[in-house]
């Protein structure tokens, strides 16, 4: 199974489950332990959404060399560049782009399943030899799915009546109504501990993957072969 860092629709796919596992370590740990232990280092801000910078320096990169990697490698995950970046500005050295991560964590309760998505916001700002990489994000995308088709109720003569059925229902979940964030939760405390866990490390692989983009050597077009 393939999880995909997505800007609108993605046409390459670059985080595979192997990988979002090996950045999930909780040992001995419970979800919901893990997912508070984190808490204490990673809080929501005023506007409760989870906000992540990193500044990192590139030695002998100009201001637009790191702009122009970044560009580039945004537009080779997107089949819709100009949905998925929000805002690009070399001239003051911004982008924003929407990414989509699908099914980052899944959990079954009973009839009910929980699959959540997450739609982070990436901003980049550049200087000469430097970079500054912004996460945000604002909420949980979940698709609740209920399969009560499972249940006949028998009667004499071998009539039966099923369930209603498999129904699906979108939902969005606020950061600041889930576990660990809130202790009066609305939403069920072990899919949102795991939907926590598994966005900080959708968080540090894309931290990981742009780094080794910003370390390649910029690719250019020479037309005169």
């Amino acid at each position: 199974m393939l999880l995909g860092l997505v800007c609108n629709t993605i046409n390459a796919q670059i985080v595979t489950k192997q990988e979002l596992e090996e950045y999930t370590n909780i040992g001995d740990m419970s979800w919901s332990a893990k997912a508070k232990e984190l808490s204490n280092e990673y809080k929501l801000n005023e506007l409760g959404e989870l906000s992540l910078s990193i500044i990192k320096e590139y030695k002998g990169q100009s201001k637009s060399q790191l702009y122009r990697k970044i560009i580039d490698w945004v537009i080779s995950m997107s089949s819709d560049a100009k949905s998925a970046i929000q805002v690009s500005n070399e001239e003051e050295g911004t982008i924003i782009a929407r990414c989509y991560l699908p099914n980052i964590a899944k959990r079954t309760m009973g009839d009910n399943s929980y699959r959540v998505s997450i739609r982070p916001l990436i901003k980049f700002d550049f200087k000469e030899e430097r970079i500054r990489m912004t996460y945000t994000l604002q909420n949980y995308e979940v698709l609740k799915i209920n399969d009560d088709s499972g249940y006949v109720i028998m009667f004499g003569g071998g009539f039966g009546v099923t369930g209603n059925g498999v129904t699906k229902d979108t939902q969005i979940w606020a950061l600041s109504d889930c576990f660990p964030f809130a202790e009066n939760r609305q939403h069920p405390k072990v899919t949102s501990s795991r939907a926590f866990v598994y966005s900080l490390s959708c968080y540090k692989i894309l931290v990981d993957k742009i780094d080794t983009v910003l370390k390649k050597p910029l690719q250019t077009s020479n037309d005169d072969w």
